[in-house]
C-alpha cells in the first residue's frame, strides 16, 4: 500500500483504542441522539433541551483561535438552524479516533465532517465528558482548526506532504 493511502486509511479509521466498549457506545449514542434531535428542533426551547441532555451547565468550548466559548454563546449560535427546514439539516458525520476513560472523565477525539458534492469538509475535535447524577455529560469541547476541506474528489488534502 502506498504511504499516502495508508495514512489516509489510518486518518479515517474510527476505532476507539483505550475505551471500555460500553463507555464508547454510550458516548457515541449520546452524540447520535443529540445530532438527530438537532435536525428536528423547531424552537429555541428545543435547542435548550437538547443541549441540556448532552452538556453540563458549566460547559465551555475552545475555538480554533483559542477563544473560550460560553454555553450561552453556543446556544445563540445554534438558533440560526431553526431557519433551515429540518429536511435540509443533515447531521454531520462523526468518526471516532480515540475514546479514553480515565478516573474522572472520558476523552473523545473525532473527525466531524459533512459531504459536499466533491468534498468532505470538517475539522478535528476533542471533547471531555464527566460522570454526573444524570449520566455522562460533556464539560468541554475543543475544535482544533476551522472547518476545511479534508478530501477533494477522493484525494486527501489534510495529510502532510511526503518526500520520496
Amino acid at each position: 500500500m502506498k504511504p499516502g493511502l495508508l495514512a489516509a486509511a489510518l486518518l479515517f479509521c474510527s476505532t476507539g483504542y483505550g475505551a471500555d466498549e460500553d463507555v464508547k457506545k454510550t458516548v457515541q449514542d449520546l452524540y447520535t441522539s443529540t445530532l438527530n434531535a438537532m435536525k428536528n428542533a423547531k424552537t429555541k426551547d428545543d435547542i435548550q433541551t437538547i443541549v441540556n441532555g448532552m452538556d453540563v451547565p458549566e460547559w465551555f468550548g475552545n475555538s480554533p483561535t483559542g477563544e473560550t466559548q460560553t454555553r450561552a454563546e453556543t446556544l445563540a449560535s445554534l438558533e440560526p438552524l431553526l431557519a433551515i427546514p429540518s429536511e435540509k439539516r443533515p447531521p454531520p458525520t462523526l468518526d471516532f479516533l480515540y475514546v479514553k476513560e480515565t478516573g474522572w472523565n472520558v476523552l473523545t477525539v473525532y473527525w466531524v465532517y459533512r459531504q459536499t458534492e466533491h468534498q468532505l469538509v470538517g475539522s478535528l475535535v476533542r471533547d471531555t465528558w464527566v460522570r454526573t447524577a444524570l449520566g455522562l455529560r460533556r464539560i468541554r469541547h475543543e475544535k482544533f482548526f476551522p472547518d476545511r476541506v479534508l478530501v477533494d474528489d477522493g484525494k486527501p488534502v489534510i495529510l502532510p506532504p511526503h518526500s520520496n
